[in-house]
């Protein structure tokens, strides 16, 4: 569940977490290229979840029109 308890014992929702397969497929590049942006901090914003590496999708969706005219 995507939720999480704030002190008052109510519960917050998170934004959406995407995976490396899920951002792969949303920006159509192969799933290398994540993980190759990932390890050189290059690409959209992410961070590790234990082992796993998560995107919030806004995150990732406000990264896009950055990358117009970046070369």
């Amino acid at each position: 569940m995507n939720d999480q308890s704030n002190e008052s014992g109510t519960v917050t929702p998170l934004p959406k977490m995407l995976t490396v397969r899920d951002v792969s497929a949303l920006l159509a590049v192969p799933i290398s290229t994540v993980h190759h942006w990932a390890a050189r901090n290059e690409g959209p914003p992410s961070f590790k979840l234990g082992k796993h590496r998560r995107f919030f999708e806004d995150e990732v969706v406000a990264w896009v029109p950055h990358q117009r005219g970046a070369c």
